[in-house]
């Protein structure tokens, strides 16, 4: 699947979750997006930030992914003078969507080294025992600073952007591919974003 594709040509690995009571995808997307006051624009250097969340299933992909990519500044595989958005979130599953982007932003294409593609993935369901952080090593320092941190059922993280991002040896879109074969561990989820802000040069380095 497209899925698989962009596990093959990223850096993958495991964004870890704070644990609370709250429900569960509603937890999840708040700490992925570190949702909070001040705004993102606010706090990374004026980003301009724009979601799309499920309820666009009427749109063609081919003419979705397009318009995604306008709102990043390409159109045609060109890249052009402005862009409305620094930062796009898609809140969907549609292994469609990644397609078409993938198609328009190929290796070597104009734009693929302007545009960098995170995709993440939480877990449908906690019926799967195998899927420990614990057994990541080294340990990351999430884990030895402490905190009420769920050592199981993380995100699943892929980034590609050509001639940038480091590639793996991942070649599918799973928990043992990446556990196995991943180049990254794991980090918390609501410091994502921040990592996000840094790639888009709105944000100074943090940490080591």
């Amino acid at each position: 699947s497209h899925i698989h594709a962009v596990a093959s040509l990223g850096s993958c690995g495991f964004l870890s979750l704070r644990e609370n009571g709250d429900e569960r995808m509603i937890t999840e997307l708040t700490q992925l997006l570190d949702a909070h006051f001040p705004t993102i624009s606010e706090r990374f250097m004026g980003l301009r930030a724009a979601m799309f969340t499920l309820g666009f299933s009427v749109l063609q992909s081919d003419e979705f992914s397009s318009e995604l990519l306008r709102f990043l500044g390409f159109s045609g595989g060109e890249i052009l003078e402005k862009s409305e958005f620094d930062l796009v979130f898609i809140h969907v599953w549609l292994n469609a969507l990644v397609g078409e982007i993938m198609q328009i932003a190929h290796p070597a294409s104009k734009i693929a080294s302007r545009l960098h593609f995170s995709l993440v993935m939480g877990y449908k369901g906690i019926s799967d025992t195998n899927s420990k952080l614990s057994l990541l090593f080294p340990r990351q320092s999430y884990t030895i600073k402490g905190g009420n941190i769920r050592h199981h059922h993380p995100m699943l993280v892929a980034q590609w952007q050509d001639a940038v991002t480091r590639r793996d040896m991942a070649q599918t879109f799973s928990f043992k591919e990446f556990q196995e074969r991943g180049g990254n561990l794991a980090i918390l989820a609501d410091r994502f974003l921040h990592e996000l802000a840094f790639k888009l040069w709105k944000a100074p380095k943090y940490g080591a």
